[in-house]
This record gives C-alpha cells, structure tokens and sequence, in this order.
C-alpha cells in the first residue's frame, strides 16, 4: 500500500474514510510543499469517452505549465473523464515528482507522452495488429460464447415445459382446426394458468383497493400504495404469463399454414414463420422507433425489443420440439460444455469488458522512462503513493440497485460506488480496503474501465425488461460484477457462475447490495461529472469539466448533479446558467464557464467552477478550420470513439486554449487565488 497507512478492513462509517484520506492528503501535501491548513481542491473530469478524455488532457496540460496542478488534492473522474485521469495518475506514480509537463515525458522507445496518447486516439483499434474486424469479431466471439452457454439451458428448460407430468390436459377451444389437440406441454398449461389467474385476481385487487381506498381514515396510505403496485403488477405478469403460455398454441398455426402450400420449399418455410413474424416485426418497430426521441417512438422501440424476445423463446420451442435437437447426441456435448464454462469461466473475462480494458490500459497508461517493472494492466489502485505529491484518485462507478430494499436506491437503479487508493466502496455495501478487496488485485485499469462501462443492461437508459434480457443474452454489455465489500471475507462455493449472474441481469433480480458479487457499471448512469463524491467529502474549492455531448445545452448532467447532492448531503450548489446560455447563443464564447457557491449541510461554504468546451472567440486557426468543417464540434456524437490526429487536436487545444485563457498570462498563486480572479473579472474580455 502507498506508503503507511493501514484502514480498517471494511467499515459502513464514511467518517473512518475521511479520516484515512485526511492522513493520506497531509502527507500529499508535504510532498507537494502545499500549508497542511490551506482550503481542500477537488478536480472533476466528467464522462464522454474519447473526447472527454481529450479536452481534459488540455485542460491538464495547462494546469500543470501553470504549476495549478500541485495544488489539487482531489482528482474525481467519470467515464471518458477517467481515461486521462488514470493517465496523469500513472504519470504521477511513475516519473520523478519534480518532472516539469508532464505529458510531455519521453517515452521508453522514443517520442513523449502526448505523441503516444495522439496515436491512440482510435484506442479501440489501436494496438499493432488490430483492425475494425478485430473489434467486430471481439463482440462476436463474447455473444457467441454467451449463447453458447445459455443456449443449451434455455433450450432444455423448453423441452422440459414442453413434457407431460401432470394429469392435466389441454382445453378443446385452445385446439386449432385440421391440427389436432396440444398434448402434454404441462410448463406451458401452468404458466397459462397463472397468467389466467393474475388477470382473474385483478378485479378482485381492485374491489379491495375501492373498500380500502375509500375509508381512508381507517387505511394507512402504505397499504393503498401496495395494492395499486399489485394491481399493476397482476396486468403485467398476467399478460407476460399468458403470451408465454400460448406459444404451443401459436406454433400450431405455422403447422395449419404448412397444410395450405403443395409446394415443398413453401411448405418448409411456413415451419419458419411463426418465429420469424416477431422477430422481422420486432426489428422493423425497433429501426422506426430509433429514428426519433418522441415518447411514441421510445415505446415502439421498446415494443419492437419485446416482440424480438419473444420471437427467440419461440425459436427455442421449435428447436426443442419440432427439430427434435435436444435428442440429439450433439446436444448432450452442447450441455456438458455449457456446464463446463459455466463453472470455470469468469464471466468478467468473457465479456467485452475484458477487450475494453486491455485497450484502455495500454492506450492511456503509456511506455514511460520508469515503467519497467509495472504492467500497467497491474498497477494497483494503493500504488498512487501520496508521497509523490499526486492527487488523491476517486474513480467514480455505479453500483446497480435496480431490485434494492432500498427505495431511494431501488428507483435510481443505481448508487455511487467509488475506488480509490484507500478504499472502495458505497454508503449501501459499506467501504472496504483495497488491500483486502478483491484479494488485493484491484488495479486501477480495472477500475476505470469499469467506469467507462457506458453500455449495460438494467441502467436507467436500458430499464425495459425486454432491453436489458436481450443486452444480457446477447453479452451487449460493459458492467463487471464484482466483490461487496462488506462480504469479501464469505467462501464462493463453486457454481455455475455464469448461469447465475447472466440470469440476474436477464431478469433483473439480485441486482443490489446484499448480495455477495454486486453489479457495476459507467459512473454516469448515476452522475456523470465526478462532483457528488466532492461534495460529499465537503471540498471548498472544486473545478468541474463537463465534456459530455450536449449540443443544446441543456446541462443534463449539471442538474442531476446538483439535484443529486442536494437530496443526500443538504448541499445547495449555486450556479446561474443564464450567462453560459447567452455565451452560446453568440457563437464564440468568451467565458465558458460558470463560477458559483456551495452551502454544506453543516453551514460551511465553497465554491465551485463550471468550465464547458465551447468554442470560444479568437480561436487559432486550426481550431477554427477544424469547427468549420465539423459543425457539431464541440459535441460531436459520444458514439464516434475513434479519434484521428484532427479531432484529438481539436478538442485537446480547445481545453489547454480555454483554461489557458482563464489563467491569464501571469498565473495565480493558487486555486483560491485563481477563483478571486475569476471572480473579480467583471470584463467578459478578461479570458
């Protein structure tokens, strides 16, 4: 561990943290030469994957030629924000403390710092032999591997629904004529049943719901609230039920359509159809509800995502009961191999997640003079030594809490989950050590990948059931499950792992925090600035960049952050949106940026400085050529995460221009100094 310091294994009290990172800081600022009384200062880099990582590699270059970066105590990064972060805290690790621009360091085999983060602005793709193809047949191997191992179970579950064991028979009217009666197919007569019954038991839900309602000085409002959650749930579950329970009925009809064609290619297709109507439907609803952000267009999408769903357990049903695969030797093989992955594989290594990491490990964690000895896929979180004079790295992740006790927590689908050289952790699952969590092999590659990890099922952008189960089957996914802290000392029994936690996220259950392996995912999907751990540790003077796409400046993020620290920590951050919104409505912004006030709960105050990459008047030339000729820039779609030299410069040297410019050409003596200054500068041609 970095230096001495030892905490406590695991604790729930967020005070023991502050504790240890206060003696983590003083000995920082020994280092760094910083008055051990002087004001706290917090960095937050915000999600937005390459191109957030660009611009704040500007705005870091420019802190650190002004000598602004000795006096961050805090480095607080999200997402994309987190790629140069870990960088420059790798840097830190690495070379001397007095070394001057630091990313203009040599490399071991030639060039600096910045050349080789330049080359792998397609980090992706990047390394010596990959390609798109190599991308593209990486997500293929993982959705392959993941079918293969849920493909023959869920097959085997259908031809078990699909066997007699009950003295029960199907009705005559649920007989399609010229095909003759459904025989045995008990699973699916239960499953008919209960989704019969749920839609039996509604009215009988409501009637109680009128008698309880309506003496409500007799009934608490938690017992009505309750019976409203179970009416709604008896539709849904009943109609899911229901839908599931026909498909032998629905298969029948492709059997009634074979009968209708003499031809024996027509014949053999029309087997085909029952499935395939949903899935084509599916996807079409899909495509037409993508075009758009309507409300309309987002439930046809998510319509289009159900019938797809749907139209795969179809095609389970006609592999198992009219292909006859699983009496087939082949398929035992199938079976015993999924058994076999199941219990070996870690499911981390199986999914991009994996890909991702590698990449983003050796994109932004370059070959520097010193690196010898450290991998950089090992380097350990507790290896960011305070002795250096670093800040202190909060790696901001969201832990998933879609099916929590919690309420708060359960309507979120997420809580803030952080990783830092001390300790790792949640308020729900409590603060463990990295020394102890994870055994000890928690490296900070790992940590900001999974910060990054922006594609998830069961996020609050993918919180459809048919969504997430088919991101989940499919392996569509970045998240990695992980140790809780506050259980990492219980024996794992050796089970079939990757049936298990695949299954919680197809079905969106064991998704909290009791549990022994918790879920996380991108740190924006619960806030994406990196200010809520900040604030929460009540830093008086915080710097947010905010490189996320937002064309319209809408400051989506800034208002979930503000709102988010107010409802857990009483804070009130004081910022007025009305100068950046006339900023960008004049085309070049002179201040792009917005300076503010925060009350903590506990009366104290600090204050807060909002920087957004905007283009701003005067630009050099190439910035200007390059805004010309890409009119979304600064926003350009989070989507495109393959930056060439062009778009790397651009957006770098518009981070290092603006907070160059926000510095002046005499820089202040410190961050405070800096804020009075910003403050005080009343002409919008101050910057």
């Amino acid at each position: 561990m970095s230096a001495n310091f030892d905490p406590a294994g695991c604790t729930d009290a967020f005070s023991t943290v502050e504790t240890a990172e206060a003696a983590w800081l003083a000995q920082r600022r020994v280092a760094a030469e910083i008055p051990a009384d002087a004001d706290t200062v917090g960095l937050a880099f915000s999600g937005g994957g390459i191109r957030s990582a660009t611009f704040n590699l500007g705005v870091l270059e420019a802190l650190d030629a002004a000598g602004m970066m000795r006096h961050v105590d805090y480095l607080s990064s999200v997402s994309g924000g987190g790629y140069i972060a870990a960088c420059y805290s790798w840097l830190r690790a690495l070379l001397p403390a007095s070394t001057p621009r630091l990313f203009e360091s040599p490399l071991r085999d030639g060039g600096k710092v910045v050349d080789w983060l330049r080359r792998h602005g397609r980090y992706l793709v990047a390394a010596r032999g990959y390609s798109t193809s190599t991308l593209l047949a990486s997500i293929l191997a993982a959705t392959f591997l993941n079918l293969l191992v849920l493909g023959p179970v869920i097959v085997l579950a259908v031809y078990g629904m699909t066997l007699g064991w009950l003295p029960l028979t199907w009705p005559d009217w649920l007989t399609v004529p010229d095909v003759g009666q459904i025989r045995d197919h008990h699973g699916y007569l239960l499953l008919l049943g209960a989704g019969v019954a749920s839609l039996v038991a509604f009215p009988l839900t409501a009637i109680a719901f009128a008698l309880v309602a309506g003496r409500r000085e007799l009934s608490p409002m938690r017992l009505v609230d309750n019976l409203r959650v179970l009416m709604g749930r008896q539709l849904g579950i009943g109609v899911a039920l229901l839908a599931v329970g026909l498909i032998p009925v629905v298969h029948t009809f492709g059997e009634l359509l074979a009968t209708r064609f003499e031809s024996a290619l027509m014949h053999a297709l029309s087997r085909h159809l029952v499935y395939l109507t949903p899935v084509v439907s599916g996807v079409a609803a899909l495509l037409t509800g993508s075009r758009g952000f309507s409300p309309w267009r987002r439930q046809l999408a998510m319509l289009g995502l159900a019938l797809i769903v749907y139209g795969l357990l179809v095609y389970a049903y006609h592999l198992s009961e009219h292909v006859g695969i699983v009496r087939t030797p082949w398929f035992a093989g199938a079976v015993a191999l999924s058994l076999l992955l199941a219990f070996m594989c870690n499911i981390n290594s199986i999914s991009m997640n994996a890909y991702y990491r590698a990449r983003l490990s050796e994109s932004f964690m370059p070959p520097v003079v010193g690196a010898e000895a450290v991998p950089p896929a090992q380097f350990k979180l507790d290896q960011i030594d305070p002795r250096t004079g670093a800040p202190f790295h909060l790696v901001n992740t969201t832990l998933n809490t879609t099916s929590s006790p919690d309420e708060k927590n359960r309507s979120r689908e997420g809580a803030s989950f952080f990783f830092s050289p001390l300790y790792c952790g949640s308020t729900a699952t409590g603060f463990g050590s990295p020394t102890d969590y994870s055994a000890g092999t928690m490296a900070l590659s790992t940590a900001f990948t999974i910060s990054g990890a922006a594609i998830d099922p069961n996020t609050y952008v993918t919180s459809s059931r048919a969504v997430s189960s088919l991101l989940a089957l499919l392996n569509v996914r970045l998240g990695y499950w992980a140790e809780n802290p506050a259980r990492r000392s219980r024996a794992h029994w050796p089970l079939p792992w990757w049936w298990i936690l695949i299954g919680r996220e197809m079905l969106g259950i064991g998704l909290d925090e009791r549990h022994a392996r918790i879920h996380l995912s991108d740190g924006g999907h619960f806030e994406n600035l990196g200010l809520y751990e900040l604030v929460r540790r009540q830093v008086r003077h915080i710097v947010v960049c905010d490189a996320g796409a937002d064309p319209e400046l809408l400051l989506a993020d800034l208002g979930r952050a503000i709102e988010r620290v107010r409802v857990d920590f009483g804070a009130e951050v004081a910022l007025s949106a009305d100068a950046l919104v006339a900023e960008r409505a004049s085309g070049h912004a002179r201040r792009p940026y917005l300076l503010g006030d925060v009350r903590y709960a506990d009366g104290s105050h600090g204050q807060i400085l909002y920087i957004k990459p905007m283009l701003i008047e005067s630009a050099s030339a190439d910035l200007y050529a390059y805004a010309r000729a890409n009119p979304d820039f600064p926003n350009q779609s989070t989507a495109n995460q393959f930056f060439c030299e062009s778009e790397f410069e651009a957006y770098r040297v518009l981070g290092r221009e603006i907070v160059g410019r926000m510095l002046g050409s005499t820089p202040p003596a410190g961050i405070a100094q800096w804020f009075e200054q910003l403050r005080q500068a009343s002409d919008p041609k101050a910057i």
